[in-house]
């Protein structure tokens, strides 16, 4: 499990099957801190209504994320598992 930020949504005119009826959101992984790891960002499903700037725990188990979607041969291998509540 991954922490990370929201820092866009990942658009396809053309994409597999498996995925049609999910957001996908591009998430940047961060420290504890907020600082952003120097990796470039990924794409996950989103399945809690993440929005812009938020923080999440993305999951990198593939089979689970095929598993949602369905689709065993889905090419999703990350999906959003919670939004981090930053209020005081």
């Amino acid at each position: 499990m991954l922490l990370c930020r929201v820092v866009g949504n990942a658009v396809a005119s053309h994409g597999h099957e498996s995925l049609k009826e999910f957001t996908m959101l591009l998430c940047q992984k961060e420290d504890a801190s907020g600082t952003p790891a120097d990796e470039p960002p990924f794409v996950a499903i989103d399945l809690f209504g993440a929005g812009m700037h938020q923080r999440v725990f993305v999951s990198t188990d593939g089979i689970g994320a095929r598993d949602i979607v369905h689709d065993y041969h889905s090419p999703i291998r990350n999906y959003v598992q919670g939004v981090i509540d930053d209020k005081n």
